[in-house]
């Protein structure tokens, strides 16, 4: 089988158990451009997982590439996403809010045959949600509830002047529509993106984040109703061994879509 060639945009958490997933589970991979905009993170990466990749600008990793992945941030998602149209290279984007309003960049890449991943992230229920839109949605409602340090340093908070280590009882610290969650949490509610995208849109999604000093996972509860009937799901997710403020299953989701890109590259490979 091909070794497929990949390029990491971002060189943080998400990138981390990346490598470690590709090396555990033995997959036909190879990590061959490093990109970040702190040239120090790409290095350590590449040391720590003794990686054989070149650490360049954006344009050379993804010409280098099979398949990139975005695990930035929100403000890099459409130059990434340009990049891949240009050179025609299927891309996964994890922060999931920098696609929001980008319809028309979305549009294009599929007219050029470029895929742009969405993964699921740190939520289950995205496929009943897709399928429920068949029929129309009425409402869908997210709540996301997490332990405090897991929204430090959000801009919302600081803007509202909420401080989360005085925080002792549980606080809906923020109530609008996911469109504006997006913008108030940018590191912590890629799952309110994943969520808008797959139905209503992020101006009639609704999403509160409530900050529980009890709370010992990062859980996302989403309410839909509609002609279908009623939907509920809740994700209890452990936080990330190496970052409080991601889940564990948005590194997992990630993985999981990398497979599956592996796989359709060995199929287009025969």
């Amino acid at each position: 089988m091909t070794t497929m060639k990949i390029g990491l945009v971002g060189c943080g958490n998400i990138a981390t158990d990346i490598c470690i997933a590709i090396r555990d589970q033995a997959m036909p991979v190879s990590v061959v451009a490093l990109t970040d905009v702190v040239p120090e993170a790409a290095t350590r990466l590449r040391q720590e997982q003794q990686l054989d990749a070149v650490i360049g600008t954006l344009i050379e990793t993804v010409a280098a590439a099979d398949y990139v992945i975005e695990c930035a941030v929100a403000g890099a998602v459409p130059d990434v996403v340009r990049t891949a149209i240009a050179h025609e290279t299927d891309c996964l984007v994890m922060s999931v809010g920098g696609l929001l309003n980008q319809e028309d960049l979305l549009a294009e890449a599929k007219r050029n045959g470029v895929q742009v991943r969405i993964p699921t992230g740190a939520i289950c229920g995205l496929d009943g949600i897709r399928a429920a839109m068949q029929a129309g949605l009425d409402s869908v409602t997210l709540t996301t509830r997490k332990p405090p340090r897991g929204l430090a340093g959000a801009p919302y908070l600081h803007e509202q002047g909420i401080d989360v280590e005085a925080i002792d009882a549980p606080l809906t610290v923020f109530d609008g529509t996911a469109a504006d969650a997006v913008k108030a949490f940018p590191a912590n509610v890629n799952v309110a993106a994943a969520l808008s995208l797959a139905g209503l849109g992020p101006e009639k999604t609704r999403v509160r984040v409530v900050a529980d000093p009890a709370a010992t996972t990062n859980t996302h509860e989403i309410h839909a109703t509609g002609p279908f009937g009623e939907l509920t799901t809740v994700t209890r997710n452990q936080p990330s061994p190496r970052n409080p403020k991601s889940s564990y299953m948005a590194s997992l989701s990630a993985v999981a879509e990398l497979a599956a890109a592996v796989a359709l590259f060995a199929s287009r490979d025969r």
